[in-house]
């Protein structure tokens, strides 16, 4: 639905609305949306209230889809909430008028339909078929309960209606039909002679002058990045590992297979019944009681879950739940399930769901590794062990010594560890202990090497920590103009070279007009090339898009007049000079049934974009909607 959206919305509206579009019903389901509150609200949309609840929530998880895209290299300002919480806010008013629409227009979502098109994600399948594990463990990953993915799936839904029942209405009239066939199949013919940059910046003289007020004029492109030589110690947890003895290792093993053997799992099914508004408990066990009479009376626990579970993803299945470690259910649930043999039922078990009926369908432990397969890994699981708490002790003792310490000598003496050094690096190296921001950012803090103060020690990772001292530092310093010289005639020439090719594009398009051939001036030009297209499509792949696409923007040309002219440019930074000398549009009858289709799909769908975005625009000026 939000990519039909996303054709059918135009502009800045689109963006706000398809960006923050599930956010409030991720969150808290459609029904918290129409539920009242008796806090201030920030806006009312319609008589409806938009919560500042919804708001700070919608804004916190904005935030967190941002940090997910840029990550760490984030700029702190975009998550500033006087930046965000403007559009976060109209477009959580403009998803409540869509919402107030479907609803007006009568607009509904059976279970039925909802269930079809969660048994049918992808995501939620496994071999090609629904598979309930994987149901739960996508929307635990996504922090959606069962309940509130429902209700998004289900607004999605309704808003895929309203949006289907505008588009599906649009029609194209035998103008726009005759239209959509002369522009779609039109073709196109015409000369470009391409003028190469590169090749006009090689004919380009650079004067001394020129070279010596481009340094002058540009001195801040031409500095030594600053750099720095530091001291540092380190500790590592390595560095704290002893031997472990035999016994040690072996009876550690033996608590693994202990363990493994405690781990079984339980292949469980289940038949739900939901106390409902419409179901008591009392009809509840009743229905309850039904299904256990038709499997104690011989049918299989598969046919009856399907015929009688509320669970709908795992009827379809038989009341198949897959595995459990005895934590996937609630805790009667497991209870239950653990009482049970391979192939038993049990009584009724009641949850927070409702009613269930549990079959064990079958147990299964781990296969437990050898000892000499988990040796390496239990020694130094062991040794990590020991070795922890006396890596946490020294570097607590070393934050005490460095703090005021002057210099890195004292606190590794008394630590018995060694200064090291590093060469001279620059904020750009992203090499051994550079590669971390951290690092970076205490080597180059101009107020600790100013004070001549050691860092804070810097934790690179629970098994490693540094803390630095700045020993010498190069400040940035401006090249000599001898060093610089070639760079700053390189980029003279490239300069020069497009100057000199869009005064030569000029001149060619004063050619052109002139009655010149675009072959002849082709031959006689260096650094000009000629090509040819001959009735071209607007898809014709031969010839570069930036160029089509200006030949398909240039008017016809003139009743008595040979060719329009442009001046474009391609992907290269070259100039194009375009000469069209032939429109040839598109006919009906001389279009394939197969082209005709999708040129008229197309029209529609344009058609139908602008409908949606009329109606869209016109919820919206008609909206009631008061801020506070």
């Amino acid at each position: 639905m939000l990519q039909n959206i996303r054709n059918n919305i135009q502009g800045v509206a689109a963006k706000i609305i398809i960006g923050l579009m599930i956010v409030p019903f991720a969150l808290y389901g459609i029904d918290f949306l129409f539920s009242g509150s008796s806090e201030t609200p920030v806006a009312i949309v319609n008589g409806e209230k938009v919560s500042e609840f919804e708001l700070n929530q919608a804004l916190a998880l904005q935030k967190r889809q941002l940090l997910s895209m840029m990550g760490n290299n984030i700029d702190p300002g975009l998550l500033d909430d006087a930046v965000l919480r403007k559009p976060a806010l109209d477009s959580l008013v403009k998803q409540k008028v869509l919402l107030q629409a479907a609803d007006k227009a009568g607009v509904a979502v059976p279970d039925a339909v909802l269930n079809s098109n969660i048994v049918q994600m992808p995501q939620f399948q496994e071999e090609g078929r629904f598979s309930p594990d994987r149901f739960r463990q996508v929307l635990s990953a996504q922090g959606f309960s069962t309940q509130l993915f429902r209700n998004l799936l289900r607004s999605d839904l309704l808003i895929d209606q309203l949006n289907s029942g505008i588009s599906n209405s649009v029609f194209l009239t035998d103008f726009q039909r005759d239209t959509a066939i002369r522009l779609g199949d039109q073709k196109r013919s015409f000369h470009y002679l391409t003028l190469s940059t590169d090749h006009f910046a090689e004919q380009a003289k650079v004067e001394q002058e020129e070279i010596e007020q481009y340094y002058q004029d540009n001195q801040s492109k031409f500095k030594t990045t600053e750099s720095v030589r530091l001291s540092y110690l380190e500790l590592k947890e390595s560095d704290f590992y002893k031997p472990v003895a035999e016994a040690d290792i072996r009876a550690a093993y033996q608590q693994e297979i202990d363990s493994i053997n405690r781990q079984a799992e339980r292949h469980a099914a289940h038949i739900l019944v939901e106390i409902t508004d419409d179901r008591n408990r009392d009809q509840a066990m009743q229905r309850i009681a039904e299904a256990r009479a038709k499997i104690d009376g011989g049918e299989s626990f598969a046919d009856v879950a399907k015929s009688f579970s509320d669970d709908f993803g795992s009827a379809e299945q038989g009341g198949d739940l897959g595995y459990s470690a005895g934590a996937t259910f609630p805790e009667a649930f497991e209870s239950a399930l653990a009482a049970l043999e391979p192939g038993q039922v049990s009584a009724p078990v009641e949850t927070d769901a409702g009613l269930h009926l549990v079959k064990l369908l079958d147990v299964r432990k781990p296969e437990a590794p050898d000892f000499e397969s988990r040796r390496a890994a239990i020694e130094k699981r062991l040794q990590q062990q020991a070795a922890k708490p006396r890596l946490i002790a020294e570097v607590e003792a070393m934050r005490d010594l460095v703090f005021n310490a002057d210099g890195l000598e004292q606190p590794a003496e008394a630590l018995k560890l060694t200064v090291q050094q590093t060469d001279w690096v620059t904020p750009l190296e992203r090499s051994g202990l550079m590669a971390h921001s951290a690092v970076r950012k205490a080597a180059f803090d101009a107020e600790l090497r100013k004070q001549k103060y050691n860092s804070e020690v810097i934790e690179i990772s629970p098994e490693h920590f540094v803390v630095l001292h700045p020993h010498d530092y190069r400040a940035p310093e401006l090249k000599s103009l001898d060093d610089v010289s070639e760079q700053i005639v390189a980029e003279l020439r490239v300069r020069k070279g497009r100057e000199l090719a869009r005064a030569a594009a000029a001149e060619t398009l004063a050619s052109l007009n002139g009655g010149r051939s675009a072959e002849a001036i082709a031959k006689d030009s260096k650094g000009i090339r000629w090509d040819v297209a001959v009735r071209a499509s607007r898809q014709d792949s031969s010839v570069a898009e930036s160029v089509r696409r200006e030949a398909f923007m240039l008017a016809r040309p003139a009743p008595g007049a040979d060719a329009t002219l442009s001046i474009a440019s391609n992907e290269n930074g070259d100039y194009v000079v375009i000469q069209l000398t032939a429109v040839n549009d598109g006919e009906d009858s001389l279009v394939g049934d197969k082209r005709r289709r999708e040129l008229l799909a197309s029209a529609q769908r344009v058609q139908a974009s602008q409908s949606f975005s009329a109606y869209f625009d016109s919820l919206i000026k008609s909206a009631a909607v008061k801020y506070n």
